[in-house]
Order: C-alpha cells, then sequence, then structure tokens
C-alpha cells in the first residue's frame, strides 16, 4: 500500500466516539461496496492507527490505503461524509512513508454470543457425551470453561452497524444490527499473498487470502 487518507473523528458532548465511529464506519463500508472490485474484494484497505487506545479501543482516527493515489481520489470522500462536516477532519493524500517496520492484519472477528452458548449448555453437553461416550458432567464442565473464555476474548474493541444484505426496502432503522469486532495482528513482515481486502476495508481471516495494511 503506498497511499493513504486519514479521517480524524471530532467528537462533542453531545455525540461520542462510540455513535461517530457507527456512523462514518458504516459510510464508508458503503462507500466500499460501491466501489468494489468484484463481488465481494475492495482495493482499499483500513487501519486503525490507534488501535488499544486506553481512551477509546479503536482511537479516534481511520486510515484509508491503496496501491494507488488516483484509487483513493475517485472515492470521493469528501462527498459520501458531507452530512458529518462538523465531526470529522479529512487529510490530504499522502504517501506512506518509505521506512515502516511494522504492518497489521486488521480482521473481523465473529463471536457467539456467550448467553446463547450458556442456555444451549446442558442440549450440546448431552449430545457431545451421548456420541462419543463421555461423561455429561466433565463435557458440560468444559464447555462452561471455554464459554467463559470467549467471553473474556470478546472484550476486543467493535463498532455497531446495520447490516447491507437485508432487505434494501428497510429503513436503516429497521436492517438487522451487529457487532463488527475487529482484531489486530501485527507483523514485522506481512505475507504477500493478497491485496484485495473485505467490503469492510479488512484483511480476510484465511492464511491464503489474508492483506496487511502498514502501520506507522
Amino acid at each position: 500500500m503506498k497511499y493513504y487518507l486519514d479521517i480524524t473523528l471530532l467528537p462533542d458532548v453531545e455525540t461520542n466516539l462510540g455513535f461517530l465511529w457507527h456512523k462514518i464506519y458504516q459510510q464508508i463500508h458503503i462507500l466500499l461496496v460501491d466501489n468494489k472490485v468484484n463481488e465481494q474484494d475492495s482495493v482499499i484497505g483500513l487501519s486503525f492507527p490507534d488501535y488499544g487506545s486506553k481512551l477509546f479501543p479503536l482511537g479516534n482516527k481511520l486510515r484509508l490505503l491503496a496501491e494507488t493515489e488516483q484509487q483513493l481520489i475517485d472515492l470521493n470522500i469528501a462527498e459520501w461524509l458531507v452530512r458529518f462536516d462538523d465531526y470529522v477532519h479529512l487529510k490530504a493524500i499522502k504517501t506512506v512513508p518509505s521506512k515502516v517496520s511494522e504492518y497489521a492484519y486488521f480482521k473481523r472477528k465473529n463471536f457467539k454470543s456467550p448467553s446463547k452458548l450458556r442456555n444451549n449448555v446442558d442440549v450440546r453437553a448431552s449430545a457431545i457425551a451421548t456420541k462419543n461416550g463421555y461423561d455429561v458432567a466433565e463435557v458440560k464442565k468444559r464447555l462452561l470453561v471455554s464459554i467463559d473464555n470467549l467471553e473474556k476474548q470478546s472484550t476486543l474493541p467493535f463498532i455497531n452497524l446495520s447490516s447491507l444484505s437485508t432487505d434494501k426496502l428497510l429503513s436503516a432503522a429497521e436492517r438487522r444490527k451487529f457487532l463488527l469486532f475487529i482484531e489486530c495482528q501485527k507483523v514485522a513482515i506481512p505475507s504477500d499473498n493478497s491485496s484485495l481486502f473485505t467490503c469492510h476495508g479488512l484483511s480476510r481471516r484465511n492464511e491464503n487470502a489474508q492483506a496487511a495494511v502498514p502501520l506507522f
């Protein structure tokens, strides 16, 4: 990735960062879908320079990266975010620094609801025990431990979004809401597996199809 554009989110006393991430990222997602290169791929990668910030898990900056300057120009970011002029600061497109020592795979992480898993734990434990000849109580104990671990992992930074794949005749408020959990895997030397991202601007999880962005 050779060029980038930074978007800084500007919260105020009435509009917090969580709400801004929801609104801005939703627009960026729609923008990437509108500019996708095929059914499920985008040439634009997203980075979260302040990922893990103590003030807010995703920080207040979203970075768009591309191989060419024209790819970023063609997005017309300012036009897509015109409704949020008071809440974002768009910087000029710049070249990625020549010396980058770290890269990152920003990936979506899917979580099953711990509460739902707990509600079904007896049924799952019974089925696993019956199939494998295990003790039901021991299976249940192990399942509950794994659910506890899952709940700890689900503290990853996330963004509230609305699905674009549901009925387009529904209003934005009526579409399915979901949490987009984002994990960050940092590496010194990225693989050259892919230069294509999902239409959320994230790397795929498959190691043979993952795509890294420079971290700086």
